[in-house]
């Protein structure tokens, strides 16, 4: 995992990684076209009955092809980061924006997570049930440490995650919503707070 800040907000460990500063902003959707979509995601095991009591809710905003809810989850395993210990691969499907790749079932054609836009519908507020890892997206969590996603290719055909900016600021900064999920409104306050004493 490399390096140590000796921060720990609320039992998580925060990475370098976090602190770094970058000459970046925020991806755009329509440049990106969801390109950190591909492949489906990782969510908590937890979280599939929470999404399949909704199904018909969900439904309407997805395409018809992938209505049946029966075919949205596929394997299972462990997870030591996630609230259950255990975590669900969502389904993944061709994607018609990426000739030769999968995307998420969830993944509209619109590029938007129908997952979001179904809780956005349902008054439900952020993140409803948009996955964990999706929500906090550049950033993830490991072995109990909040650290950037380095590993995962940042910069798709058309954009990416990393968009030029005029100026310098640290991720946890440009980042700042995927960081309260993480560490809530009082730990990302803690952060900043200790970060400027340092």
């Amino acid at each position: 995992m490399g390096g140590n800040t000796g921060l720990v907000i609320k039992g998580i460990r925060i990475h370098p990684s976090v602190l770094r500063e970058e000459k970046i902003e925020r991806c755009r959707l329509v440049e990106c076209m969801a390109g950190c979509c591909t492949g489906g995601v990782w969510i908590d095991a937890q979280d599939v009955p929470r999404i399949l009591e909704r199904a018909d809710a969900i439904r309407p905003f997805l395409p018809p092809d992938r209505h049946d809810e029966s075919t949205w989850f596929c394997e299972e395993g462990i997870d030591p980061d996630l609230p259950s210990g255990r975590g669900v691969g969502t389904s993944v499907v061709d994607d018609p924006q990426r000739p030769g790749q999968t995307c998420c079932v969830f993944l509209r054609h619109d590029r938007k997570c129908g997952l979001q836009v179904a809780s956005a519908a349902l008054g439900l507020g952020w993140p409803g049930f948009k996955p964990y890892y999706c929500a906090i997206y550049p950033m993830t969590v490991a072995d109990r440490t909040l650290m950037m996603d380095d590993e995962t290719p940042l910069d798709f055909e058309g954009g990416g995650c990393r968009r030029p900016a005029a100026e310098t600021r640290p991720m946890y900064q440009i980042y700042r919503q995927e960081a309260i999920l993480v560490l809530g409104e009082n730990g990302y306050r803690e952060l900043c707070e200790r970060v400027e004493k340092r």
